[in-house]
């Protein structure tokens, strides 16, 4: 129950965030550290980083099918997929932006600051 109650009050938190610049769009980055570092900042703080999950709550994104992330980050974006944080985060991306950190993904590409 407390457990259930933390994850909530995170959740409200964190979509608060969304509005920090960490989150506001920039041009669609093609380089590998680019990519590296959006997917370190933008994904990593709920899926966690270097593969490794921050809690049991949020899908591990490593080594999914490239095909599958891009088109649920796509429903999330367009609203198709309902999560009050994932539309937060998701609306700002570019579909540049969601093939590369889709590819990103798949690849089992490692996040580092």
């Amino acid at each position: 129950m407390i457990r259930a109650l933390i994850v909530v009050v995170l959740n409200v938190f964190l979509v608060g965030l969304s509005g920090c610049s960490v989150f506001e769009k920039q041009a669609a980055a093609d380089t590998p550290a680019a990519v590296d570092r959006t997917a370190y900042y933008l994904c990593g703080g709920c899926h966690g980083p270097e593969n490794i999950r921050v809690e049991t709550m949020t899908p591990n994104l490593f080594g999914q099918k490239k095909g599958y992330l891009a088109a649920k980050l796509r429903d999330y974006r367009d609203k198709q997929r309902v999560n009050p944080f994932m539309n937060g985060i998701a609306e700002g991306l570019s579909d540049h932006d969601i093939d590369n950190l889709a590819a990103y993904f798949s690849s089992s590409g490692s996040t580092s600051k």
